[in-house]
Parts: C-alpha cells; sequence; structure tokens
C-alpha cells in the first residue's frame, strides 16, 4: 500500500523506470495464485508465498534484469511452504525456460507422480543469473522423474548458475539423474546440496546427448561441484556423482557414501572426451562397487583422459560381494593423474571384495599413480592391483611394477572411521607424505575447509592434520589431541595462559592481547564500568566499557552536532534498489565553517542516519580517507572515488564559508551502501549526521516525516 505521497515523489516515480520499481508481491494476500503473482512479477521484484500448500505447477513468464532478479521465495516460519504437483498436468513443478536473472528459494516442492520425463525444477533453453537455493524437493516420482534439472539446448549457454543448499530425496530419476546439467550449460555452481535416497545417479554433469544438444562439442564445462553429501543413491551401475562427458570441472569437498559408484568420470558417447576434470579432497566410502572410476566403460563408447584425481579419501568401498570392483577403476582413459589418495580397501573381515586396491581394464595407458597411501587389515602381500592390462599381487609387485614410487603402505591410523571420523592422528603416515611438490590451487581446502597445506608437505587423503591431531605443527604452541581447555594445552594449540585468547580458570577475559581500554586489562580481569574505550562504531559516541567485558558507546544522535539555522536548509533524498542503492545529501544555511580537519591524511568521516533518534541505525557509511581526497584549502576539500570503495560514498564536497554560506554535499551510490530496506512507518523521524571523530567535528538535521513511496523504496525531504 503507497502512502504519503508529496509532488516531489511523485515526480520521482514518473522519472523512474518501471523495471527499477521492486515490488514484493505476496500470495495470497496480493494475488490469489503463485503464478498470477508470477505473471505480475517484473525485474527487482519479490513474490512471497506465504507458509502453507499450494496446489500449482508454475513457470516464469519474464526475466529480471542484472541486479534486479525475479525471485520466488517463502516467507519462512515454521510452517513449511509448499508447491505441490498432486493430479496438476504438466511435466515440471517449476519451470524456467529462457529467463534469465531468476530465484527461486526456501520452497518444498512435491507431489509430481506418475511422471514420464518430469522435474521437480526444470530448467531449459539459453539462459544466465539463475539461483536455486535452499529448496527441499522429494515424492518426484515415475520414469525420469526428476529433482533438478538443467537441459541446455540452444547454442547460446545456461550460463552463471547457481544450485546451493538443496535437499533431494525421495525420486525416481532412474534412468536419469536426481541433479543434472546437460549441454551447453557452463560457469556453474552445484554447492552444498543434500540428495539421498533415489534410485539411480545423484548428480551429473553432461555432454555428448545430441537429443538435448545439438552440437556435441558444447557440454557441461568451467564450474565447480563442491560440498554435497550424496547417500544411498543408485540401483546398480550409478554414480553418486558423475562426469559424463563434461569438461574443465572441479569436483571437491563431497562426501557419496552407499551409493553404487562413489565418484565417476567417463563419457557414455561414441567421440565424447571427458577432459581436465579435477576430483580432490573428497570422502568416499561403503559405497557398493568403487570408490573412484574413470574412462568410458566400454570401446565403443567416450572417453576420460588428462583429468586428476588428488587428495582423496576412499575407506571400503564395493560391499557388494558380487558387483563390487574395488576402491579405484580405471576403465577406457589414457593419461590420468592419480596421486595423493588414501586408499584404504576390505580385507577378510570384510564382507564384498577384498583388498582390490586398483582395478583396470586393459585397453588404458599412461595413467600415472603416485604418492598414494594403501591399506587392507589383511596386509600388503595380500593387496591386489591391476592396470594396463597386468595384474600385481601384493603392494612390492605393484611398486617394482613401476608405479607409485613415492607410496606408501600402511594403516593410516584414521580417528575412527568406523563412526564417521576419517580425521588423521598426528602418528598418520599420511601426515606430510603427499608430493613434495604439491602446491594448492587458490582458494584449495582440506575436506573440513581447512588450509589444504598446513605441513612441511601435502597430507595424503582428504584430511590436512592441524591443530587437535596430538602433533604440533607449524603455528602450534602445543598440541595434546584434545579440545579440552585449562589442561595445559587449549583448544586453539597455546599454552594455557593469560594472553591465549582462551579464558580458562582466573580469567574473567582473554582478548590475546596487553593492552588497556578494550574492556580486558593485561590481567585477564574486566576494565571497570565506564572505563574509556572504542566500540569501534563511528555512529555511537560517549564509550564505555560496562563491567562485563563489552564497550558500549550512544547510538542515538549527538545533541551537539551542528545543524541548519533555517528550515530547508539540509535536503536528502535515498533510494533503496540493491545493487542501485543511492543517496543525496545537502547541508547548508548554518553556522559559519572554517575548518574541516585533514580527510586528505587521515581525519575519518561517516555519514550516520538514525531512525527516531535512536538507537536503531539505519546507514552507517564510512567516506575514504586519504588519497581520494583533494588537499585542504581555505575553501575546503573534494573527494571523489570511482569504486565507492569502503561503504558506497562517490563523492563529497565540504565548502567552508561564513555563516550561511558553507554547504556539504555527499553523494553515494551502488552495492557498497548497503541502505537495506526501506521500509519506515509512516512519521518517523530522520537524523542525518556527518561525524568526525578525529577532527571533533559533527553537521547534522533532522527530518520530521520524509516522504515514503511505498514499496519502490525511495524517501526524501528537507530538514525542519
Amino acid at each position: 500500500m503507497r502512502h504519503g505521497f508529496s509532488r516531489v515523489a511523485i515526480a520521482l516515480v514518473l522519472a523512474t523506470p518501471l523495471s527499477a520499481l521492486a515490488a514484493v508481491i505476496n500470495v495470497p494476500g496480493d494475488r490469489p495464485s503463485v503464478q498470477a503473482a508470477l505473471n505480475a512479477a517484473g525485474p527487482g521484484d519479490t513474490v512471497l508465498l506465504a507458509p502453507g500448500t499450494y496446489h500449482e505447477k508454475v513457470s516464469f513468464p519474464a526475466s529480471g534484469l542484472p541486479g534486479s532478479p525475479v525471485t520466488l521465495t517463502s516467507s519462512g516460519g515454521a510452517v513449511v511452504t509448499t508447491l505441490s504437483g498432486a493430479s496438476i498436468p504438466g511435466a515440471n513443478v517449476v519451470l524456467i525456460d529462457s529467463r534469465s536473472h531468476v530465484r527461486v528459494s526456501g520452497l518444498t516442492i512435491r507431489d509430481n507422480t506418475g511422471v514420464t520425463d518430469g522435474s521437480g525444477i526444470r530448467i531449459i533453453g539459453s539462459l544466465s543469473d539463475v539461483e536455486i537455493r535452499g529448496n527441499v524437493i522429494h515424492e518426484i516420482r515415475g520414469n525420469n522423474a526428476m529433482g533438478i534439472t538443467v537441459y541446455a539446448t540452444e547454442a547460446a549457454p545456461i550460463q552463471d548458475l547457481v544450485i546451493d543448499g538443496n535437499e533431494i530425496y525421495d525420486c525416481d530419476p532412474a534412468p536419469s539423474e536426481a541433479l543434472t546439467l546437460n549441454g551447453n550449460v557452463r560457469a556453474f555452481e552445484v554447492t552444498g546440496n543434500h540428495i539421498h535416497d533415489v534410485d539411480n545417479i545423484a548428480i551429473d554433469f553432461i555432454g555428448g546427448e545430441t537429443d538435448i544438444q545439438p552440437n556435441s562439442a558444447l557440454v557441461a564445462r568451467e564450474g565447480v561441484c563442491r560440498g554435497n553429501i550424496v547417500e544411498r543413491c543408485g540401483s546398480g551401475y550409478s554414480g553418486g556423482i558423475y562426469v559424463d562427458g563434461g569438461r574443465d570441472i572441479v569436483i571437491e569437498n563431497n562426501t557419496v557414501t552407499e551409493c553404487d559408484l562413489g565418484i565417476e568420470v567417463g563419457a557414455e558417447n561414441a567421440g565424447i572426451v571427458a577432459r581436465n576434470v579435477v576430483v580432490r579432497n573428497n570422502l568416499l566410502y561403503n559405497n557398493r562397487v568403487v570408490g573412484i572410476v574413470f574412462g568410458g566403460y566400454s570401446k565403443s563408447v567416450g572417453r576420460a583422459d588428462n583429468n586428476v584425481f588428488r587428495g582423496n579419501t576412499l575407506y571400503k568401498n564395493a560391499t557388494h560381494p558380487i558387483d563390487g570392483v574395488g576402491e579405484v577403476w580405471v576403465q577406457y582413459g589414457n593419461d590420468n593423474l592419480i596421486e595423493n589418495n588414501l586408499v584404504w580397501g576390505r580385507g577378510a573381515a570384510d564382507s564384498g571384495v577384498r583388498n582390490s586396491l586398483v582395478a583396470s581394464y586393459n585397453a588404458s595407458s599412461g595413467n600415472a599413480f603416485d604418492y598414494n597411501l594403501y591399506f587392507s587389515e589383511d596386509g600388503e602381500t595380500a593387496a591386489e592391483f591391476s592396470v594396463g592390462g597386468r595384474s600385481y599381487a601384493g603392494f612390492a609387485a605393484w611398486r617394482e611394477g613401476g608405479h607409485d614410487a613415492g607410496a606408501v603402505f600402511g594403516d593410516p591410523k584414521l580417528v575412527d572411521a568406523d563412526a564417521g571420523d576419517f580425521h588423521l592422528r598426528s602418528t598418520s603416515p599420511a601426515v606430510d607424505a603427499g608430493n613434495p611438490g604439491f602446491t594448492p590451487a587458490i582458494g584449495e581446502t582440506d575436506l573440513d575447509g581447512a588450509p589444504r597445506l598446513s605441513g612441511a608437505a601435502v597430507d595424503i587423503g582428504a584430511d590436512e592434520a592441524g591443530c587437535g591431531d596430538g602433533s604440533v605443527g607449524p603455528g602450534e604452541q602445543c598440541d595434546d589431541g584434545n579440545p579440552v581447555d585449562g589442561d595445559g594445552c587449549d583448544s586453539n594449540c597455546t599454552v594455557t595462559a593469560c594472553g591465549n585468547r582462551i579464558v580458562t580458570a582466573g580469567e574473567q577475559c582473554d582478548d590475546g592481547n596487553g593492552s588497556v581500554g578494550d574492556c580486558c586489562d593485561p590481567e585477564c580481569h574486566y576494565e571497570i564500568p565506564g572505563s574509556a574505550c572504542d566500540d569501534l562504531d563511528s555512529c555511537t559516541r560517549s564509550d564505555g566499557c560496562n563491567g562485563s567485558g563489552v564497550c558500549v558507546g550512544d547510538s542515538t544522535p549527538d545533541p551537539a552536532c551542528v545543524e541548519p539555522d533555517r528550515p530547508g536548509g539540509a535536503m536528502i533524498k535515498l533510494r533503496d534498489n540493491g545493487v542501485k542503492d543511492s543517496l543525496i545529501w545537502r547541508w547548508g544555511k548554518g553556522p559559519a565553517v572554517a575548518d574541516y580537519g585533514r580527510p586528505d591524511i587521515g581525519d575519518d568521516y561517516t555519514l550516520c542516519i538514525y531512525e527516531d533518534g535512536g538507537p536503531s541505525v539505519l546507514l552507517a557509511a564510512a567516506l575514504p580517507v586519504g588519497g581520494d581526497w583533494n588537499a585542504v584549502t581555505s575553501s575546503g576539500c573534494k573527494m571523489h572515488s570511482a569504486s565507492g570503495a569502503p561503504a558506497g560514498i562517490v563523492s563529497a564536497v565540504l565548502k567552508t564559508g561564513a555563516a550561511g554560506a558553507a554547504r556539504i554535499t555527499l553523494k553515494g551510490k551502488g552495492p557498497n551502501l548497503g541502505l537495506g530496506s526501506l521500509a519506515l512507518a509512516p512519521g518517523t523521524t530522520l537524523s542525518v549526521q556527518l561525524r568526525s571523530e578525529a577532527a571533533g567535528l559533527c553537521f547534522g538535521a533532522t527530518y520530521a516525516e520524509p516522504f515514503s513511496i511505498g514499496d519502490v523504496g525511495r524517501f526524501g525531504d528537507k530538514s525542519e
């Protein structure tokens, strides 16, 4: 509902493109159905569903714009928001057909039954900038009854695609996949999803299916599959995570268990080669057939060449006594690298295939194994290896055959693998035993998100041992292998003492320094109430310790701030529009100003906007300091910042002058501004203050009732 229009407000609306007027369309409040709301939605609009069940199958009729997507989401709360396709015609519950700049999040999507080629969410055609986040998809039943399906069918790609944090379960994707990217898809992220209890492949990246993409060169590519959990998927020889003809993909930090094939890299279509795929730092355990398999499954199909399998932990896969193959299976593929992997095979005490650590087809060559750690409880002489048409009985024979010169055989001393703890103990032979020439990729981590390299060399397997592993490593004072504080070696691997940032017996606080003025004194006790401190918030004043270790400031406007002498002396305009947020503030008609300090060499300024006299701060925008400012002169100073860092203020003019002649003008824009919601209640009072604690200056103005234009997110007024 819009209210409080002024003539200026109306003029602003008329001057604004409709694409910029972002709205929230409530269902069922504003529209009776989800599809009706989507039909009304334009760039920047959000279709917000109240919790409950909506019996609909929907599609997106319009695209958004860069920075102004069309969003379908739930208002949240304890009650689930569900799209149910039960007994409704159509193949897909949610369809995105060649629509860009779209978001779908926070929904439960279910009951698409009796399906023959249908999905919970289907994305087809050609598009960019689509995000599918935090949805739960289940009860998609039939044949090819899939969770999330991406079919890039056009010559122009589907690109800049994010599929993150979704859960897919109790679906019937066979003979297809629960989550698939097929054809001309590039620059994608498939991250943090949980897929379980489906009857075929969980995650697949496909190229070469010409019924989907006629140009077989346009395959799923240039993407990342990270941090997904895949459990109990498949019913034969289907992969938990599968690259079927894709290329230039990173598969990292995933966990796959109780599936058929843990991770597979291959190509089912003749003439297609899966290449430049990096499979690293994944955990694969208790899978039915194999942990990792690569290559085409027969001579008549495609291949997998020039891929890397590095730093993975494989534990007791091949659980099926007949179908089980082993831990690593080499099919039709050449020139692949397999290094730094921890491979623990099944022994006589286990059901399933015993001692098969590496298995292969005959027609493969140039596949290099090195710096892997192998183990089976039956010992190294019982271990079985085969590659390139030759079999090797025992680890020594494998090494003598010219393979794995840097490998070791031995108990990797995992903390408790059978209980799901695959971390290395400090005494593990895997520690610092990987390729000494290994250099981690930018941003690469182990399975826990810790740095991939922390010792003299990389550890073998998916875990990089660190603090708490019982071994004193770089930067550690101690490491007793437990997380207990106060026992002489604290959980951050420092000796128990005041100053190590861990509060232990006899300490009230411990901030890791010997300074005063931060509310924790050098003896690790709270400074007395009212002690001077800095809460690091430029929009507060009169900072003081509260006696409990916290520095607290008064987050209300400074009553001593200099304001205009006359009504209308200061003007403000705000616009909340995501990456296109904007601000203009002008101050004048006030007392004389002869000096603004030295922002060019260090006097900091922050623009603070308070609601109703505080303590709510609508905006705290720090101005740049230093080089963006011209030198201060007798007439004042100016600032211009092309980037708008750090807080979106792009220009400032501070002009000195006699009473009534001094002027200040600030402009801000862009995503750094961070205005947030401007849903202010009618009658809200705003106080705007430009403050410099270093210079001891404050210039401000008060706006009794800034006009508002409802969901448009625009506000403006002149001071009282």
